[in-house]
């Protein structure tokens, strides 16, 4: 797909890994597809995660899997409370780790956009 943003085409890449950075699986899509799309789409299997981090855009990722965690969104009626701010905070340093890998994947050149 072609990105207006980057100027070129894009690939999206979803990579699932364990909690000790070891790629479990990586799904890529070329259509332009929202992330909770591709997610369901591919159907990993994670019957054995005690925990899923992912970012906010699997929202609804809790329905289903129970132990799903993704950032809480504020609204202008709703603004995140101190302990939301502090939950988002500690959910993004945990899931640091999957964007250490996508900036190793973007050491291959067929990865990079730049």
């Amino acid at each position: 797909m072609y990105s207006g943003k980057k100027k070129c085409h894009t690939t999206k890449v979803q990579c699932i890994i364990n909690h000790h950075k070891v790629i479990l699986q990586v799904d890529t899509s070329i259509i332009q597809m929202h992330d909770f799309k591709l997610f369901k789409r591919t159907n990993p299997n994670l019957t054995n995660a005690k925990f899923i981090l992912a970012d906010s855009g699997y929202q609804g990722i809790q329905h289903i899997h129970a132990n799903a965690l993704t950032p809480l969104k504020q609204t202008k009626k709703y603004p995140l409370v101190q302990e939301a701010k502090e939950y988002n905070t500690l959910l993004s340093k945990t899931r640091v780790k999957i964007e250490h890998i996508f900036a190793k994947f973007k050491a291959f050149k067929m990865f990079s956009t730049t």
